[in-house]
Parts: C-alpha cells; structure tokens; sequence
C-alpha cells in the first residue's frame, strides 16, 4: 500500500510531533526559540498558532515536516512569510523537504499569495541551498541579526524571496 502525505493545519494534539522536530538538537539551532521541555513547549506551540497558520506535512500520522506562514496585510496581502521552517531529521535528504514546499506553494498559490519570503542564518549553507534549488533568490542580509545563547557571537541573516506567478 502506498502512503499519501497530506498537508494540514496544526493543532494542539500534534504537541509530541512537533516538540520531536523542535526540539532535536540539529533543527533546534535554526529556530528563534531555544530548547525546552515540553510543558514550556507547549506555551510556545500555542503562541505559535495565534501568530500565523502552522501547517504540517504529514504521512500515516507522522509529522515529517512543518512551517509557520504569515500571511501579510492589507497593500502586502499577496506576501506570505515563512518561518520555523524544519524537517523531522529522520527524513531530512530524502526529499520529503521538497514535496513539502511544492505542496505549500500550491496553497499558498490557491490562496492569492504571489510573493514567499523566509530568512535564513548566514551559517546555515544547506538551508541555503535548499531554498535555492526551489527558485528562491537572496534579497539581502540582516547584520547581526542572530545569537544563540551558547555561541558568543551574532550572526547575519539573509533575506530570500521567491515569486510564485
């Protein structure tokens, strides 16, 4: 039998697959929030649903991927930004990452977005590449735009775009 994957809004049940992904060492070093456990995650998970549509990407109930889309406002309402962007790392390389974005774009698309923009740490090339490989561009960078609390250092952020017309 062939498993389907599907596209869907989070909600709160999802709590234990999205506190896998979030909070796994090697994703957890891109994101703007640290490591936590999962009452305080919890919090953070409903935050993250009044900010924006946190939507999953999933296959026979395993949460394999999830991002944050911000829908901009009024003169800027075609403009989604994305944002806590990340793949379970037991699928990650497998292209899973992929069929997720094309998956999201169509929405997106189906919902009148014509601009994506995401941000993405100077220090982070696979993201980078990833992101490239799907047509976006880098727009600019954000000095020092990011530190995490164990690195004594900021870190640029650059700012990519991709037209879906």
């Amino acid at each position: 039998m062939v498993s389907e994957y599907r596209l869907r809004e989070a909600n709160i049940s999802d709590l234990d697959g999205l506190f896998s992904i979030y909070m796994d060492e090697s994703v957890n070093r891109f994101l703007n929030f640290e490591l936590m456990d999962k009452t305080k995650f919890k919090y953070l998970l409903l935050d993250l649903f009044v900010s924006g549509q946190l939507l999953i990407f999933e296959n026979d109930k395993q949460i394999l991927a999830t991002c944050l889309v911000t829908r901009q406002k009024r003169r800027s309402n075609h403009v989604a930004t994305l944002g806590t962007l990340a793949t379970h790392p037991q699928f990650q390389g497998q292209g899973i990452g992929t069929q997720f974005m094309k998956a999201l774009f169509e929405k997106l698309k189906d919902n009148g977005i014509k601009r994506v923009e995401l941000y993405v740490e100077a220090d982070n090339p696979n993201a980078q590449q990833f992101y490239k490989k799907l047509g976006f561009q880098h727009e600019g960078i954000l000095k020092k735009y990011f530190k995490r609390p164990y690195e004594n250092h900021y870190v640029d952020e650059y700012i990519m775009a991709l037209m879906l017309e």
